[in-house]
């Protein structure tokens, strides 16, 4: 039964702000709609932050043709979830999300066709996944649209590249689907690992050592360098190293209230080669495994290209050709968001707080898709192109529009 719409303004409120506590999304990515008749929905607009939404920001959007009224854009992705209602009359809420695990198991375009007997209750017994197409475009609506139909018993789908689609009867069963869909596919990979390692039993350290194995690259490393995080302040920067922090000089790179260990040349680099204001060093063991084969980083996930970058760099850092390797890691950073160094996780920049917790979400789910979407044997990349198309959108739109 369709919501009054005081309410489902309220929760589509709601699970803007759910969405970005649980992980489910970063920044503006996803959306969230709720019906409020046959013919109509309500559904959060384009671009704009979940913590601050306020009703007068939602969209009433037409079912049929996607029409709107107002000076306020429905997010770009109106058209799927307006096939979502259309195809199912009982679906009442529905919600697009970035969940890290069904993210990294639609990268393999396979779907979910015996789901584990105590997840049917909610998901039914098949996941399908959607066709790749690029977000926002007619192309991903149809896909979707498509995928929808040739599986009518199925609620939650997977979105190659991108995402998942939860169509609930309800704000609690939409929500319910996500999470039993992440559940299962969090199964998928851990079963997937277990199958082609022979292993009797399961621990992450097995896993990121089969993977590197398998793609030569030796072991987990027992030690990495820390190569510190800051913040810059003008002509300035504070840099934390292994629990010490330093004032370091932009223009010298030495340090203004005591010694600036080596990794400052890094920061230094950075900051000369890119606009941001803040650095962070990655060393969650997923980052740490990838960076160890040595190879650059292509985007598996549209809003890994969106965020980070077209690609991120592998570069090296050794202890005694400091000058050179911080000068080839600044030119890496150029143009990105990221840059990854060998053996020793990465390093992400950004220009607030917002920026860096997107980044932080973005990186862990691409290094951990990159491991196990290898030990599934079937990599897939976002076409190059398209990346292209999507990271220049997101910086001369989407990241302007978010920080505000």
């Amino acid at each position: 039964m369709a919501y009054e719409i005081e309410e489902a303004k309220k929760l589509v409120i709601e699970a803007g702000k759910k969405l970005i506590e649980t992980g489910l999304i970063a920044r503006t990515w996803g959306n969230v709609s709720a019906r409020i008749s046959d013919t109509q929905f309500v559904i959060t607009p384009s671009g704009r932050a979940y913590e601050t939404l306020t009703p007068d920001e939602l969209v009433v959007v037409n079912i049929d043709d996607c029409s709107y009224e107002g000076d306020i854009k429905p997010s770009s992705e109106k058209g799927v979830h307006a096939a979502a209602y259309r195809h199912h009359p009982t679906v009442d809420f529905v919600i697009h999300t970035h969940q890290k695990y069904a993210t990294i198991v639609s990268i393999t375009g396979m779907e979910i066709r015996n789901v584990y007997s105590d997840l049917r209750p909610v998901l039914g017994s098949k996941v399908p996944v959607a066709d790749y197409a690029m977000s926002t475009t007619e192309s991903l609506r149809k896909k979707v649209e498509m995928c929808i139909m040739m599986n009518p018993e199925a609620r939650a789908i997977m979105l190659m590249h991108h995402g998942t689609l939860c169509m609930g009867d309800s704000y609690e069963h939409a929500f319910e689907l996500a999470d039993k869909l992440e559940e299962c596919c969090k199964r998928v990979i851990k079963d997937n690992y277990m199958r082609y390692s022979w292993a009797n039993k399961y621990s992450e350290e097995d896993k990121l050592n089969f993977y590197l194995n398998k793609v030569h690259a030796g072991k987990m490393p027992e030690s990495i360098c820390d190569l510190g995080s800051s913040v810059r302040n003008g002509n300035m920067f504070t840099l934390t190293v292994g629990g010490e922090t330093v004032d370091v000089d932009l223009e010298t790179c030495l340090g203004i209230n005591g010694i600036a260990p080596k990794c400052a040349k890094i920061h230094k680099a950075i900051y000369d080669n890119q606009d941001v204001t803040i650095i962070k060093h990655i060393t969650d063991p997923y980052a740490v495994a990838y960076s160890c084969t040595g190879e650059n980083m292509l985007p598996m996930i549209d809003d890994f290209a969106q965020i980070v970058g077209v690609d991120v760099k592998n570069c090296a850092w050794i202890d005694g050709d400091t000058d050179e390797c911080a000068a080839k890691i600044g030119k890496a950073a150029s143009g990105r968001n990221a840059v990854i160094i060998d053996s020793n996780g990465a390093l992400v920049f950004g220009n607030n707080e917002g920026d860096m917790q997107a980044l932080e979400i973005i990186m862990d789910k691409g290094c951990e898709a990159a491991v196990d979407v290898n030990i599934f044997n079937r990599e897939h990349y976002v076409p190059k192109m398209e990346c292209f198309l999507m990271r220049t959108v997101y910086l001369a739109k989407y990241s302007k529009q978010i920080n505000k």
